[in-house]
């Protein structure tokens, strides 16, 4: 009897295992529209215009995220040696835009969040609208990543992307 018990708490922690990584997954573009939202409405606080969304940018995000999630890193250059701006123009996205006589190259956040129930500093963010809080919270409190946001880009795209493990790997794009 002991073993059979054993066997089944073994089996019981294997599946909730692996429906909090399948759980986080499918909530990768619920994730993503809500950091899109709650980018913009710091912004708006500030009375800024909102960032308009952006198909091509939030795939260059959403590949960033997968492939940090693939090659286990966590860095704005990539293993191949990519930063954004030539990652994007990799991806056939316009990485360069002229204001006056100022270039203007993409901008990037990333951050890493894991799908937990204590996470320092934000608590549970085993839900989607926590865990998008939890992401868009640290930008907002580190100056380089605040500075992305309240910019003068015009464009984001947000990518998300959990490992195995439940860290979530998110990369917002600014053009």
């Amino acid at each position: 009897m002991k073993q059979r018990q054993s066997c089944i708490w073994r089996v019981l922690i294997i599946c909730l295992g692996l429906s909090h990584g399948i759980y986080a997954q499918q909530d990768e573009r619920e994730i993503a529209v809500l950091i899109f939202k709650k980018t913009n409405a710091l912004r708006t606080a500030k009375g800024l215009e909102p960032f308009k969304a952006l198909d091509s940018l939030d795939y260059t995000a959403q590949y960033h995220s997968d492939n940090m999630v693939k090659k286990n890193f966590y860095a704005h250059v990539d293993p191949e040696g990519l930063t954004p701006v030539t990652r994007a123009e990799k991806l056939g996205v316009l990485a360069w835009r002229t204001e006056g006589n100022r270039r203007i190259g993409i901008g990037e956040n990333i951050a890493q969040v894991p799908w937990f129930s204590n996470v320092n500093g934000c608590g549970d963010t085993q839900s989607a609208e926590a865990f998008a809080d939890c992401m868009v919270n640290g930008w907002k409190n580190s100056p380089p990543h605040y500075k992305n946001i309240m910019s003068d880009y015009e464009f984001l795209g947000v990518g998300i992307a959990f490992d195995e493990k439940g860290m979530g790997y998110g990369t917002q794009n600014f053009r």
